[in-house]
């Protein structure tokens, strides 16, 4: 008896279905109810009569006619009961996160720190679904984000600046990563040559990010990904700095990023950070792609 294992050709298939029969299939408050029912506990299949009771879809009748509805796409079927899919996961969240059915707006709240690059103050407000946290006194610190309105309330006011600065660093981190904060798809980075007192926070080049599947951008200063490198991490770390924990604004009392380039074409940068006597080099190639990573002593 043979116990090799043959892993095939890896080859992936995916099945595209039209958006509009997809989406189509949520324009029944019935289904939309039962999708809630089961989000009330994502973890665990519900069976058929529990479900029912839960989405409060009196007649039993049209409660399996959407139920039906909803299978294969939103909701699958298990020995023990109904549970949502990825999509149907989906859904609930995008719910839970206010994003189809909230409308929200924070007036200017103080930061309590102050702009690493000048030392001024520091404001965060949110409107059109749009967190910022900027200088009020430079036009050199300025973080403009994405943030889900659902998730205000979850907050006190004096704690929604630290919340942005988490969330921007979280979606950073995934762009950084490759992945798209829109459709999830692949997200291509390149390293562009500013022109000279342009640059972002002061570096000869930055960072853009473009997602091959649905055109979403974003762009970071040419420092930003080497903050997300393990041993750039650890550097900070070691220094009394948490990553994604501090808030950036605190960052800078390491002291900012400098950099500089190594070639124009293609762009290649050298990015470092020194703070107490040590000192992390790294090299950032043009697909922002770090190639090489020192750390030494400095006297």
């Amino acid at each position: 008896m043979s116990n090799e294992y043959d892993p095939g050709s890896g080859a992936i298939s995916v099945e595209g279905r039209s958006p509009g029969a997809v989406f189509g299939l949520l324009g029944d408050e019935s289904r939309l109810q039962i999708l809630q029912a089961l989000g009330e506990t994502p973890d665990e299949p519900v069976p058929f009569a529990e479900l029912h009771r839960r989405s409060g879809v009196d007649d039993s009748g049209r409660f399996n006619y959407h139920l039906g509805k909803l299978r294969g796409t939103f909701v699958r079927r298990t020995d023990d009961g109904y549970e949502l899919t990825y999509a149907g996961r989906q859904v609930i969240g995008a719910i839970y996160a206010g994003l189809y059915t909230a409308n929200a707006t924070v007036e200017a709240i103080p930061v309590e720190g102050s702009c690493p690059v000048c030392g001024g103050g520091l404001v965060a407000e949110y409107a059109e679904e749009t967190a910022s946290v900027d200088c009020t006194a430079c036009e050199d610190f300025h973080n403009d984000f994405g943030f889900p309105p659902g998730s205000l309330d979850q907050f006190e006011p004096e704690e929604l600046p630290l919340a942005f600065d988490r969330w921007m660093c979280h979606v950073i981190r995934g762009v950084i990563d490759g992945f798209c904060y829109t459709c999830a798809g692949r997200m291509d980075g390149r390293l562009v040559v500013d022109d000279a007192d342009e640059g972002i926070g002061g570096l000869p080049a930055h960072a853009e990010f473009e997602c091959d599947r649905c055109g979403s951008t974003a762009t970071t200063s040419g420092g930003a990904p080497m903050l997300y490198h393990p041993a750039v991490a650890g550097f900070l770390y070691d220094h009394g700095f948490e990553n994604g924990r501090t808030p950036t604004w605190e960052l800078g009392a390491v002291g900012l990023p400098t950099g500089e380039l190594l070639s124009e074409s293609p762009p290649r940068m050298r990015v470092q950070l020194e703070h107490d006597g040590e000192r992390v080099v790294t090299t950032l190639e043009d697909d922002m792609s770090i190639s090489s990573v020192e750390r030494i002593t400095v006297g």
